[in-house]
């Protein structure tokens, strides 16, 4: 088995089993803009925003096996409502965060069944909420 790209709690993603291309994280900071009576509007900070994630790649059915079942099992997971861990694969964790979208789109199709190629995307959010009952 090749190494770990990440986990998504219990769920893998490595190059023979369902891998990503993008990564992308973005935090946002949240500034309010009173207009005041007589005076020009003055920028007022009033504390960070969300952290979100997305996360898109690719699995090819025909040499990922492993991989095609993967989406259907974190879209049954996140349906629970309960957050996931998300760990790098240099062992750098990421915190806890709330899957809030899954897309899947199969193209390429050669004979009956799922298509040769499924991209994906998963938006995440980041958990800021208090202790889960399940620790991944």
């Amino acid at each position: 088995m090749s190494r770990p790209l990440a986990a998504l709690g219990r769920f893998i993603f490595s190059p023979d089993a369902g891998s990503f291309e993008e990564l992308e994280r973005r935090w946002k900071f949240i500034w309010a803009k009173p207009d005041p009576i007589g005076g020009a509007p003055r920028k007022q900070w009033t504390g960070p925003g969300d952290q979100t994630l997305m996360i898109k790649g690719g699995i090819w059915p025909e040499i990922q096996p492993a991989g095609a079942w993967k989406l259907e099992a974190i879209a049954a997971r996140a349906g629970t409502g309960q957050p996931v861990s998300l760990t790098l694969g240099s062992g750098r964790v990421l915190g806890r965060w709330c899957v809030e979208e899954i897309s899947k789109k199969e193209t390429e199709f050669v004979r009956p069944g799922p298509g040769t190629v499924m991209e994906f995307s998963i938006q995440l959010s980041r958990y800021t909420g208090g202790s889960s009952l399940w620790p991944f």
